[in-house]
């Protein structure tokens, strides 16, 4: 009976006496804003329309057009509705969570993005959960806010940090698509999430195997050789020599041309050779990879310019394009198969997580203002895809969440996890996992960070222990960092268990008491529940 409330309250907001019995919880009508508002202004030019979407039956998704020329920053939606004062509210990140994401009450202060919910957000009132948010790749930013008796929706439609100028066209511009459900009766909280997140993304772009094995960033943080690379990575790849599924083995930063990580650099192409450190062409690298019987893959930062310029880039510079074209065809002509992109948004963005949206302050004007700035970072996302093709994978890193789902295979969901500090791992590691488990499979497959080691005694075995085995279990990406050098009999057996574990298909691990909790310890595998302890 539930779900036929919400099903009428949305599309028609009709309140029966039938009805009205059993509705806990309100339900917001996503086609019926009470206010709208453009940079501040009532929308009485009616610049914003919003409408109901072609009918895909059950499906009443919702659409919002901006049309008329001139320059707009920010469109507003605002519902006037009152969840219940005890109600948890759930949200999610810009590109990656930063240890902080979880269920908050109305006004919390501790709340991240200042109580903005990036693309979408849950409401659970003790016995249903509700979702209400875009459908991925907008051409818009959207947050929402709940307060104690409205929800607002601020859209950015900027270009960079200027205002928008849209130029004229017959029937508008679509800015994004709105979506919503209402939970079932008897569904956990996670099971409402997971559902709804299929209905954000209905065709992610998933893998045909499961994603796992060894990338040196945790154990050698870029000072590393070719040969010292492949001799670890081939004692990851007997562990698993008889496995069906072959592992990935991923050089992180530290193999191209010039300083590792840094913007500055000269003109010879950075991605088109090595240093002198890591001493192996990168083709003889792949093929030496593949002999072993391990998938080559490799670390790239493509928005990092090869001529000397300073962050930000421009994103609307066309030669980027041709560029990142250019590297990818090099990439799979050397013969891998995995390409883990980095530093997507901040080198466009020079900023990291973000409030009401991820452009946090003024950055140099852009060649190209008629496009918003979701439209032009998109537009690069899907020629890393393109360009890539059927041959290889690609791993989001610091990539916009709601643009990898749908485009990109893997998407690392939170920032790093560490080879030397268990504070930083325990921060960032359990938290990614248990508020992000519920895109794994329905937007891409998530990886929630290495587990590694970078010197003997960094992180007590008894801890970081634990973050192997909950990765191994959850059915996401397992990448380990580990020297030989490292390894116990007693780590042997870890390693080649976990490794073997997250070899084959596994359900997603499903965290019990990640709404009271923001590093989850309870977890629940198919029909067996562990208990961690990150302390």
């Amino acid at each position: 009976m539930k779900n036929k409330i919400c099903f009428f309250v949305a599309a028609f907001s009709l309140a029966t006496a039938e009805f009205a019995q059993a509705a806990e919880m309100p339900y917001m009508n996503l086609l019926k804003p009470d206010m709208i508002f453009v940079d501040g202004a009532a929308n009485s030019s009616g610049r914003i329309k919003v409408k109901l979407s072609p009918c895909r039956c059950p499906r009443r998704d919702v659409s919002v057009y901006l049309s008329g020329e001139g320059a707009v920053s920010k469109v507003e939606l605002i519902w006037n509705i009152a969840f219940p004062k005890e109600a948890l509210i759930y949200g999610g990140d810009w590109e990656r969570n930063y240890g902080d994401s979880g269920w908050f009450r109305t006004g919390d202060s501790s709340a991240p993005h200042e109580g903005w919910k990036p693309w979408y957000f849950l409401v659970n009132d003790g016995s249903r959960t509700d979702g209400y948010g875009l459908m991925v790749q907008p051409n818009a930013f959207g947050a929402w806010k709940v307060a104690s008796g409205s929800v607002t929706l601020s859209l950015d439609v900027r270009a960079g940090s200027r205002p928008l100028e849209l130029k004229t066209d017959q029937w508008g511009m679509k800015i994004c698509t709105l979506v919503d459900r209402c939970g079932k009766e008897n569904e956990t909280p996670f099971v409402s999430a997971q559902e709804f997140c299929r209905m954000m993304c209905p065709n992610p772009r998933l893998p045909k195997e499961p994603v796992y094995g060894y990338n040196d960033w945790y154990c050698a943080y870029g000072n590393n050789t070719a040969t010292n690379f492949l001799a670890d990575a081939e004692f990851i790849v007997s562990l698993v020599k008889d496995e069906k599924v072959r592992p990935y083995i991923v050089v992180d930063d530290g193999w191209q041309r010039g300083k590792q990580g840094s913007a500055k650099t000269t003109a010879d192409m950075r991605w088109a050779g090595v240093n002198e450190k890591w001493g192996m062409e990168m083709d003889e690298f792949a093929r030496r990879v593949k002999a072993m019987g391990a998938k080559p893959g490799l670390w790239y930062r493509p928005f990092l310019p090869d001529d000397g310029k300073e962050l930000p880039i421009d994103p609307t510079d066309p030669a980027l394009e041709n560029r990142i074209r250019a590297d990818m065809a090099r990439f799979a002509a050397w013969g891998f198969e995995l390409v883990k992109a980095d530093f997507i948004t901040y080198d466009w963005s020079t900023s990291w997580g973000g409030g009401l949206t991820p452009i946090h302050h003024d950055i140099p004007e852009w060649s190209d203002r008629s496009h918003t700035t979701a439209e032009v970072v998109k537009k690069l996302y899907m020629t890393l895809r393109e360009a890539s093709g059927d041959k290889m994978v690609i791993i989001g890193c610091n990539a916009l969440d709601h643009f990898a789902a749908g485009l990109f295979e893997i998407q690392r969901t939170g920032d790093d996890t560490s080879g030397k500090d268990w504070g930083r791992t325990r921060k960032m590691g359990p938290n990614t996992l248990g508020m992000r488990t519920i895109h794994h499979g329905t937007f891409y497959v998530l990886d929630g960070d290495c587990f590694g080691l970078a010197k003997p005694d960094a992180i007590p075995w008894r801890l970081n222990s634990q973050w192997l085995d909950l990765v191994s279990r959850s059915g996401t990406a397992l990448f380990v960092s580990w020297r030989r050098e490292l390894t116990t009999p007693e780590i042997r057996d870890a390693l080649e268990t976990a490794l073997r574990r997250a070899a084959k298909v596994q359900s997603p691990g499903e965290p019990l008491d990640w709404q009271n909790n923001l590093r989850p310890m309870r977890w629940r595998f198919g029909d067996e529940i562990r208990t961690y302890n990150w302390e």
